[in-house]
């Protein structure tokens, strides 16, 4: 069927029985049903809307606390490896003092005789 041809007898009697729904509860009454379902369709939209937006958000939500994990064990990481490498100069500071004092002391001893 191309469309050029006209309709069938069954939307003929869909389109009388519309017509004489119109004629017997009237135009206002046709409009506000409707106004009805288009405020019930745009409120349905709506809602499909709000939804979608909480998935995403929930979704976005959930990959910052991945990121921010993420980023709280490297930064434990680099805690560690910062502790580690206090410990490791406090021991070198040591080992340095003992030396100083240890070639004080030779100097003393070399300077005295």
């Amino acid at each position: 069927m191309s469309g050029h041809h006209p309709p069938s007898p069954e939307s003929i009697m869909e389109l009388d029985q519309v017509m004489m729904l119109v004629e017997r509860i009237g135009l206002p009454a046709v409009i506000i049903g409707f106004c009805f379902y288009y405020i019930m369709k745009t409120q349905q939209a709506h809602r499909d809307e709000i939804v979608r937006w909480e998935n995403k958000d929930s979704e976005g939500d959930s990959r910052l606390i991945d990121v921010i994990k993420e980023q709280n064990a490297r930064n434990e990481h680099f805690a560690e490896a910062i502790s580690n490498l206090t410990i490791s100069n406090k021991d070198v500071t040591k080992s340095n003092e003992r030396l100083a004092d240890t070639i004080q002391g030779m100097a003393s001893a070399l300077m005295s005789k």
